[in-house]
């Protein structure tokens, strides 16, 4: 009894452990970069007002390495045609925060991108 009273404390304490370490308060932030990967955009159209009253994107972006993936994301004002945006994603949570920047912020590999 002894012997699986400890296994059982074991395995609770290695759960908490990684529970911390996983879900750490700045990885839970949606403006906090940790434990998130960047990518930027170019808003190309008008967001589609949804019945919450937030605009929805559906977007081809590029992470840092210039790869492209469309990511969907949304904000509660109509975003300005032509702004460069970057984007912060989690792989549960999707896009968590956005904010724009001005293209000379974009990584190299980015710039290339927008420059064809």
């Amino acid at each position: 009894m002894k012997k699986k009273l400890l296994i059982l404390g074991s395995i609770i304490l290695i759960g908490v452990c990684l529970c911390f370490y996983f879900f750490s308060p700045e990885k839970l932030t949606p403006d906090h970069p940790a434990g998130k990967n960047m990518y930027y955009t170019m808003i190309i159209e008008s967001g589609v007002q949804g019945e919450n009253g937030r605009y929805d994107y559906k977007l081809p972006t590029y992470n840092e390495e210039g790869k492209e993936r469309e990511l969907v994301f949304s904000a509660r004002k109509q975003l300005r045609e032509g702004a460069y945006v970057q984007l912060y994603h989690t792989f549960f949570r999707g896009v968590t925060y956005w904010k724009e920047v001005g293209f000379e912020e974009l990584p190299e590999a980015v710039q290339q991108q927008y420059q064809k």
